[in-house]
């Protein structure tokens, strides 16, 4: 076991966290701490170094697991070190590892992500990672203490130049003059750990109240408590459940749900005043520091019952101002099926706005997201031409636009245009491009601006 720890510890080593891979998700074990002192500085010149190794996670942390997950899509890993129930963060403290890193490129922290950012620089107080796929290390910055000072004495008188240059530009030879030698301990905190049981974790769920778990994705009284502050991995995540795992101080997994509906603390609820003839819509809002609102969940009641029929959460979308008009009603794909259609991202302009859709699905009576649909900016649905055109605008002086139709149920770009300005501010370029026998064909105009349009 050892000699594999070593093994992998060195490959961890010598690989750059930004050039890595994703580490592999799972349960990573907490090893011994190795002899080498790895690629360090050598010593100035007249010095000398001692080094040591001391152990990265502070004591009163008693980490022995840490947990990873690894989601692919974001090229993202989240770590969670198995830390004592009482231990508490500190930054300017001896208690300065965080229980949770995000890496690479993360800068987010907030109580909603509470998660660490890491390889920020070389101050004391920020933590290092290094990681292959199946082993990382932790470290901070150095430690470099002055023991002792060694005088060298001369070995021989210096000659007349040495006498000069010494009074001049006060180098003096040592071997003339004697010298000093300076001994340095350097003690190098770090740990190691190991993956020791590989595990499909997708996320880490961070409890920001005291979050209620379940023994199965059952309406049923709860088999325990996740506390404010403290970490899972997460199996799978869904509109109403989150499978999770909690792992113990002694590495052991314990399975449970969660919830989703025990997480809505402080939502608003807004019924829409658009329905159907057997649905109606009620849309969760959480409020934003801007005094707007974040669109969190839209749920789906039978008209008559009130019972939910589906919930669609985890909504991509910015802040908006909550009010009844906020849902609406299209047949997107013209199958004479109602559609619901929420706001996306402005897209940095107005002209480049979209929307989120949910198509109906007649088979499973759910609304499904479209992420086709969701992509494309200021998106006009014509139910007369049975098109979709999505307009863009990329400058003052570019405009663009794509027509699309469903043939066979699937969606088909049939036609686009596109006009920009020349750089030169005189001529105005048009594309217009046409489905001709299953291709997009396309023709571009060139014409002189009139003298007073410029």
């Amino acid at each position: 076991m050892k000699a594999r720890y070593a093994a992998l510890l060195l490959a961890t080593l010598i690989t750059r966290a930004e050039a890595g891979p994703l580490l592999q998700p799972g349960i990573y074990q907490r090893m011994p701490q190795a002899t080498d002192t790895d690629a360090t500085a050598p010593p100035l010149a007249g010095e000398v170094n001692h080094d040591t190794v001391s152990a990265a996670i502070p004591d009163a942390a008693k980490v022995g697991y840490a947990f990873v997950s690894r989601d692919q899509r974001d090229a993202m890993n989240k770590l969670v070190f198995v830390t004592d129930a009482a231990y508490r963060y500190d930054i300017n403290s001896a208690n300065r590892l965080c229980p949770a890193y995000a890496f690479p490129d993360w800068n987010e922290r907030s109580d909603a992500q509470p998660f660490c950012r890491t390889n920020i620089g070389s101050a004391d107080s920020e933590a290092a990672l290094a990681w292959t796929e199946q082993a990382f290390t932790v470290r901070w910055a150095d430690k470099k203490t002055l023991i002792r000072t060694e005088d060298i004495p001369a070995t021989r008188k210096p000659t007349p130049d040495e006498i000069g240059a010494c009074a001049v530009s006060g180098v003096c030879s040592p071997e003339a003059y004697g010298s000093a030698l300076h001994h340095y301990q350097v003690t190098h905190a770090r740990d190691g750990f190991v993956l020791q049981a590989p595990r499909p974790y997708i996320d880490v769920f961070a409890a920001t109240v005291d979050t209620p778990v379940y023994a199965n994705a059952e309406a049923g009284k709860a088999r325990g408590t996740l506390a404010a502050g403290r970490y899972a991995g997460v199996l799978s995540w869904g509109p109403e459940w989150i499978r999770i795992e909690e792992v113990a101080a002694d590495g052991s997994p314990t399975p449970g749900w969660i919830r989703r509906d025990d997480l809505a603390v402080g939502e608003v609820r807004v019924p829409q005043q658009a329905a159907t003839a057997g649905l109606r819509f009620v849309l969760a809002f959480s409020p934003t520091d801007d005094d707007a609102s974040l669109l969190q969940s839209i749920d789906i009641l039978d008209a008559t019952t009130g019972e939910r029929r589906q919930i669609l959460r985890d909504i991509d979308a910015e802040p908006l101002i909550a009010g009844a008009e906020v849902l609406q009603l299209v047949d997107a794909n013209f199958d004479g099926w109602p559609d619901l259609s929420v706001p996306g991202y402005s897209g940095g302009a107005g002209p480049n706005a979209t929307r989120n859709l949910y198509l109906f699905d007649p088979a499973s009576q759910a609304f499904v997201f479209d992420p086709a649909l969701s992509s494309l900016p200021q998106l006009d649905i014509d139910p007369a031409t049975r098109t979709l055109t999505s307009s863009s605008r990329g400058s003052c002086c570019s405009h663009a636009s794509e027509t699309y139709r469903y043939v066979d149920g699937q969606l088909l770009q049939v036609g686009s245009w596109d006009e920009s300005l020349s750089a030169d501010g005189e001529h105005l370029q048009t594309t217009v491009g046409t489905l001709r026998d299953g291709k997009m064909v396309y023709r571009t105009r060139t014409r002189k601006l009139p003298a007073d349009w410029r």
